[in-house]
């Protein structure tokens, strides 16, 4: 099957939305496929027309210069018309949020060429799905939908958002996938050292939505709650937060046990994983939350706010723990902490089954929504 995947982002980003399309194009070669990626995002300074095969499928990066790369193009929908018309793929795969304006274009461009549509929601939509909701049979989810595209979003939560914003039933769950490969240590794991402290790790964008303040603000509340004297944070990440994160890790008064590692590559971060125990999350703007099934797979027991969307693959008192709110999130980490056995039991449970999310079945789910796709167009 021919598949054309459109993105705003992609590599050499860094990010949800782009790890995982590039992850799905080599899934779909690796099964058979002839995938393909059109993106707004430049992979240096070459402006204009530009195709690469560094993974072993064609990546189209049409751009314009721009403050910040960013990822918008004047004339998108006609670029993706002439590389649709030129490509003649089976399906065309958009991956939108909020704001795509480059891959909304690419379902304007799919439509006019009658090529079948699959549609995926990665991001929260809050408010904007009440706005367009009203719009009724003129929300553009809707006209979409109406014109043969198949709907689905990467966990529940997003879905009954997609169905907020104006869709019908069925938006199908798609839920980001996971290679087990990258991240699974196997039953025993390399696990902590001997005499190492219990070792909590966060990985996440220092940006306001995704809360770091809050994983330092939790942690340390947890460790007076616990009384737990070998207890450690590792928060790794990056972004425009960094001053104040480093501020709130001094106000803490838990300096002494918080690092603010910064950002590193998957591999690197793997290890570091390795040799944690929990994992904590703060973020309900996650629509999935691609690290916690990342920590989740690599053994460590999850702490995370169940209104966000891990809800689909951690299972609370099974996976982790799962929180209502800030206070919980502490209470539920520090319940960790002052019960090794109970921790432990959680990781083992986590070191020994994989999660659902593998790319094995996740490759065939997106397969599965280009039949629908083909079947409706």
């Amino acid at each position: 099957m021919r598949v054309l995947i459109v993105s705003d982002c992609y590599a050499p980003r860094l990010g949800g939305i782009e790890t995982q399309v590039r992850d799905l194009a080599r899934n779909l070669l690796r099964h058979g496929h002839e995938p393909a990626v059109v993106t707004a995002t430049p992979a240096g300074t070459h402006r204009g027309r530009e195709v690469e095969r560094a993974d072993g499928f064609p990546v189209f990066r049409t751009t314009v210069p721009l403050p910040a790369e960013l990822p918008v193009h004047p004339r998108a929908r006609g670029e993706m018309t002439w590389l649709m018309e030129h490509l003649q793929p089976d399906v065309v795969h958009v991956h939108v949020g909020v704001v795509s304006p480059f891959a909304w274009p690419g379902i304007a461009a799919a439509r006019r060429c009658g090529v079948p549509t699959a549609i995926t929601f990665h991001c929260v939509l809050g408010g904007w799905s009440r706005a367009v909701g009203r719009l009724g049979g003129l929300s553009p989810v809707r006209l979409w939908q109406e014109a043969g595209a198949d709907l689905t979003a990467v966990s529940s939560m997003l879905a009954q958002q997609v169905l907020q914003a104006g869709a019908r039933e069925p938006v199908t769950v798609l839920p980001n996938g996971i290679s087990l490969a990258d991240w699974h240590p196997g039953p025993s794991g390399e696990g902590r050292p001997p005499g190492a402290p219990l070792r909590v790790v966060a990985s996440l964008r220092w940006i306001g939505r995704k809360r770091p303040l809050q994983v330092v603000q939790a942690f340390a509340e947890a460790v007076r709650r616990s009384g737990c004297r070998d207890a450690v944070l590792d928060v790794y990440g990056d972004g425009p937060l960094r001053h104040r994160l480093e501020q709130e890790v001094v106000d803490s008064g838990m300096a002494e046990r918080i690092t603010l590692v910064g950002r590193v590559d998957r591999p690197e971060l793997a290890r570091a994983f390795a040799q944690a125990d929990v994992y904590l999350q703060t973020s309900p703007a996650d629509s999935f939350g691609i690290s916690v099934l990342e920590a989740r797979t690599a053994g460590l027991a999850v702490v995370a706010l169940g209104s966000s969307g891990v809800g689909d693959f951690i299972e609370h008192g099974v996976d982790g723990l799962l929180a209502d709110d800030d206070a919980g999130l502490a209470e539920a980490l520090a319940g960790l902490l002052a019960d090794p056995q109970r921790l432990e039991r959680i990781k083992h449970h986590n070191r020994t089954v994989p999660p659902t999310p593998e790319w094995g079945s996740v490759t065939g789910m997106n397969l599965s929504a280009y039949r629908r796709a083909g079947a409706r167009g």
